[in-house]
């Protein structure tokens, strides 16, 4: 799988992991927006799950448009339009129901169902499952060559869209995505139905619609299982999902005011990245009237460089931000340095400015904890200090506490906040302030450790974000290695009583490069770092 994952990205065919046996996405992939080229990001995702299924991101992110012919109704469509079946015209991929047909990107087709009797098509906002996935038990697969060199992709048949029984493909935006449709069409074996249905229920579910109309809708899905899902299991699904609160979406009517309110909202996201289907949902905006509105209001913005159209995904904007934060480096003076002390002396080696981030990454037991805790105990008299913490209980975070009697200090001369948490850490970080984070989880989403970073560094403000994170016995780096190094200016990893200094961005002394030293510790009486004899030394 990462073999043929690594291929198509050498093509430049954006990729993105789909859960083991299925066409879903696997579980937290916002595919949308993290379908990928990037070979790292790649054998990280296949690495961590080699088994997963590939899919490939149609449209002009990839520069495919893909016609799907399901069975034989599909490929008599093709044969009546086209006088045969289009093998040696085209890569052509076997699937367990029917043939994939990819060609270059065609802006004039638009994913959907329905474009002839049997055949769907794939391009901007779709995506296909590519070889060698398994669905079924089935294996995708290249159609043989007959012994010749591999067909070469072009361009689908103009005459396609003659015959089209609609006139155009169907809208993009009136449709369900790809997975949807999937699993309505051909339900999933054994073993994968209560995954599948949830993510179903949940789905419709997040559109809006009563439970009734949900289960009417997801009935063809229960018929196709194998075995077919029991209508009472399938109520028991849906029931669960509508426990979760819709967003509330505004109805505005008026297209003046919808345009004041849309252009609110697209300064709200204060630069980021989002879909046009985001914004549908938000303003409750599902008839054809009310999209045709939508696109002028949108097509109005871009003209006016108020918006930018993402390159690689025509139905993501974000807002362009020409506010500038002028940086007033004249007046600021030199040296400004927090004054944070650390346990070993590393503010010696490495200076921290208000608004910075440090990661520690520790192997288990390595004293990632200890280190916080006599973070906290050094500076608590010179910051406000925030602890969030994943794993310890009131309890037990007391008799840790309790540890530094020996230094004189009580429970009671304890002055920082400690708050339970092991997620989500940029919605309640305290600006201005010394937030350390004991530790940040990472499981299936590693790969996206540097956008957590990222949006913490982005709630600091004036203050500085001290991050632990776990990492292998042996390893430099935390859970999503070099995802997890860019944003920090100091970066420590903990392993077997040995501290490293892997990145220091600002050197403490002038002339003196921190990168590579390295410290041996013990930790005395569970709390009491300790240097050996020879201190800080420079790595071989």
């Amino acid at each position: 799988m990462i073999d043929a994952a690594l291929y198509y990205a050498s093509k430049g065919w954006k990729v993105f992991p789909l859960t083991q046996g299925t066409k879903i996405p696997a579980e937290g992939m916002h595919w949308i927006d993290e379908a990928t080229l990037d070979e790292g990001t790649i054998t990280q995702w296949w690495g961590t799950n080699p088994t997963s299924n590939i899919a490939i991101a149609t449209g002009r992110t990839s520069n495919l448009t893909v016609i799907d012919v399901d069975g034989h109704e599909g490929w008599d469509s093709i044969k009546e339009v086209i006088g045969e079946f289009p093998k040696e015209r085209t890569r052509v991929i076997k699937t367990p129901r029917g043939y994939h047909l990819y060609y270059e990107y065609h802006p004039d087709f638009h994913t959907g169902a329905g474009f002839l009797a049997g055949v769907d098509v794939r391009s901007d906002g779709g995506y296909v499952v590519a070889p060698p996935s398994v669905v079924n038990g089935t294996r995708y697969a290249v159609a043989p060559d007959r012994d010749k060199p591999p067909i070469p992709i072009t361009y689908a048949p103009e005459i396609f869209k003659a015959r089209n029984r609609n006139g155009v493909t169907a809208d993009p935006v009136l449709e369900h995505p790809t997975w949807v449709s999937d699993l309505l069409a051909n339900g999933v074996a054994e073993g994968l139905r209560d995954q599948s249905a949830t993510s179903l229920a949940g789905y419709f579910h997040s559109r809006g619609l009563p439970d009734d109309i949900i289960e009417t809708i997801m009935l063809p899905f229960s018929d196709k299982c194998i075995p077919a899902f029991d209508l009472r299991d399938l109520r028991k699904v849906i029931q669960s999902v509508s426990r979760y609160e819709v967003p509330d979406t505004i109805q505005i009517d008026d297209s003046a005011s919808l345009s004041e309110e849309i252009r609110k909202w697209v300064v709200e996201s204060n630069g980021k990245w989002w879909n046009v289907d985001e914004l549908d949902n938000q303003f409750g905006i599902r008839e054809v009237t009310k999209k045709n509105n939508r696109r002028q209001i949108l097509h109005r913005m871009r003209s006016d460089g108020f918006i930018e159209q993402h390159q690689g995904c025509n139905k993501r904007d974000r807002y362009r931000v020409r506010q500038l934060d002028i940086l007033d480096f004249n007046r600021s003076g030199r040296g400004n340095v927090m004054d944070i002390r650390w346990p070993l002396g590393i503010e010696r080696h490495v200076n921290l400015y208000a608004g910075n981030i440090a990661v520690v990454a520790g192997s288990p037991n390595s004293g990632k904890t200890a280190l916080m805790l006599n973070l906290i105990h050094l500076n608590q008299d010179r910051f406000p200090i925030y602890y969030f913490c994943s794993e310890m209980g009131d309890n037990e975070l007391s008799d840790r506490l309790g540890y530094f009697e020996q230094e004189g200090t009580n429970l009671d001369d304890w002055t920082f906040t400690a708050v339970t948490r092991s997620s989500d850490f940029s919605d309640v970080i305290v600006p201005d302030a010394l937030n350390i984070i004991d530790f940040m989880e990472l499981t299936q989403d590693i790969y996206l450790v540097n956008e957590y970073l990222k949006a913490i560094t982005h709630a600091i403000g004036r203050g500085v974000a001290i991050i632990a994170l776990q990492k292998k016995i042996g390893a430099d780096l935390g859970r999503g290695q070099e995802f997890s190094l860019e944003k920090p200016r100091l970066y420590l990893s903990m392993d077997n009583n040995k501290m490293r200094i892997i990145k220091g961005k600002n050197w403490a002394r002038k002339g003196y490069n921190p990168n590579g030293l390295f410290i041996n510790y013990s930790i005395i009486d569970g709390y009491k770092f300790v240097a050996t004899p020879d201190g800080w030394q420079e790595s071989n």
